[in-house]
């Protein structure tokens, strides 16, 4: 219990299997999406409120202006406020992608720090990761862990074929290019990738917009 949560994704185009990232959503990483999300809706409240005030602001001086004769007066007022909400409105969209990475840096701090003071973090998800092979049956599965974790999920691996007696060989694998705390199961099927890196990525992706992020 407390462990990341992993939902992995296989897809298949044609004969072939395409590789899909898995939805690995530990709580901190949650906690940072939600807070990235609330920091952009109260700053578009702000801006929200600042520009209208400003166009009421306005409003008053045009029909001041004009009642009392001073019509270019008013119509440079307008001018200035449109200035100011356009400034508001690109200062906003400028900060977004700071926003939404820094919540994700402080919630990838607090995630290894877990995952350095609790490795056995990883078991959950990795259950739960091979629970997505159920009724698939492969005659091979290879875990690629970080070699920090190898030796606790070495420990378990007979535990897992003896769940999943049709799996016919399963192997874990010391791998260096996958980061404490997330792995890379390749089977017959396919490959899920529920690497810590892929997932931080898939959410900044989510929270920016469709295809953007930042550098």
């Amino acid at each position: 219990e407390g462990g990341p949560r992993v939902s992995p994704i296989i897809k298949r185009t044609g004969d072939a299997t395409a590789v899909a990232p898995g939805r690995v959503v530990p709580r901190e990483v949650m906690a940072a999406s939600e807070e990235a999300r609330h920091l952009l809706e109260a700053a578009q409240k702000e801006a929200a409120d600042i520009v209208a005030s400003a166009e009421g602001q306005r409003a008053a001086a045009v029909e001041a202006g004009y009642r009392q004769g001073f019509g270019r007066a008013a119509a440079e007022w307008a001018d200035t406020i449109r200035a100011a909400r356009e400034r508001v409105q690109g200062a906003l969209e400028e900060a977004r992608p700071q926003i939404v990475r820094l919540a994700l840096k402080v919630a990838e701090k607090i995630l290894r720090q877990r995952i350095e003071a609790a490795p056995e973090a990883i078991v959950p998800m990795i259950d739960e990761a091979l629970r997505s092979f159920q009724g698939q049956n492969p005659m091979r599965l290879v875990i690629h862990v970080n070699p920090a974790d190898h030796s606790v999920l070495e420990a378990r691996r007979q535990r897992w074929l003896d769940r999943q007696p049709l799996i016919g060989s399963l192997s874990i694998v010391a791998d260096e290019a996958v980061s404490r705390g997330g792995c890379r199961l390749e089977s017959d099927f396919g490959t899920v990738d529920a690497t810590i890196d892929t997932q931080l990525a898939t959410i900044e992706r989510h929270l920016l917009g469709e295809g953007e992020k930042t550098p």
